[in-house]
């Protein structure tokens, strides 16, 4: 059982990378001529069109790529996620209350909502079964 938990596990690792990555790199490229014409009219779209909207959208997919990057190491360096899984749990959990409580203080349980709960849910679900089904690595520290 702890086999199949942890290739499901290194799976969504390598999906998550791959999709921080690729949105990442996508909003970076806004500013450049790669980007295709109806792609970037819907990236303004989504910011307003408004300059410091995109500049800040633009830094945050600096974080995207760097979440990737994250992924996709501890889907290889996997005996090292233990602690970075449960980071990311917390970290989902408080991207699915933003979309739970608003700004304004309303309740939302619309279907955005709803999709944004799910990678909490995913993440913890694998944390609890990786808790339950633990096998013992050797953590390496990064210092030694």
């Amino acid at each position: 059982m702890s086999r199949a938990i942890d290739l499901v596990t290194r799976v969504v690792y390598f999906l998550a990378g791959t999709f921080y990555m690729g949105l990442g790199v996508t909003v970076l490229l806004v500013g450049s001529m790669l980007m295709p014409q109806w792609l970037k009219e819907k990236i303004f779209d989504m910011g307003h069109n408004i300059p410091d909207t995109m500049h800040l959208i633009q830094e945050i997919g600096t974080l995207w790529v760097l979440v990737g990057l994250a992924f996709v190491w501890f889907a290889k360096h996997y005996e090292n996620s233990y602690l970075f899984h449960w980071a990311v749990t917390f970290y989902l959990a408080l991207d699915a209350w933003v979309h739970w409580f608003t700004a304004y203080g309303r309740f939302e349980n619309n279907s955005r909502a709803l999709i944004n709960a799910i990678p909490f849910v995913i993440f913890l679900i694998l944390g609890l079964l990786r808790k339950k089904y633990k096998v013992q690595y050797e953590v390496v520290q990064p210092w030694e």
